[in-house]
């Protein structure tokens, strides 16, 4: 069975992308955010997000080849 669109379809891609640029956006300025008033637990829990999303994709895609 071939995929049409790859690993991800088009709208998971979109996805990523977005919670990607949206994390870098708050990561880069997560200490102006702290400064701001922004709690820290909201600051780290995004930063974790983002880093869990390139995490999983890896995982699934190393799980859809074998």
């Amino acid at each position: 069975m071939s995929r049409r669109h790859g690993l991800f379809g088009p709208n998971a891609v979109r996805v990523i992308a977005l919670v990607l640029a949206v994390g870098i956006a708050f990561t880069v300025g997560g200490p102006y955010l702290i400064q701001a008033g922004v709690p820290l637990l909201g600051v780290i829990a995004l930063s974790l997000v983002v880093l869990g999303v390139p995490v999983v994709a890896i995982v699934r895609s190393e799980k859809s080849r074998r």
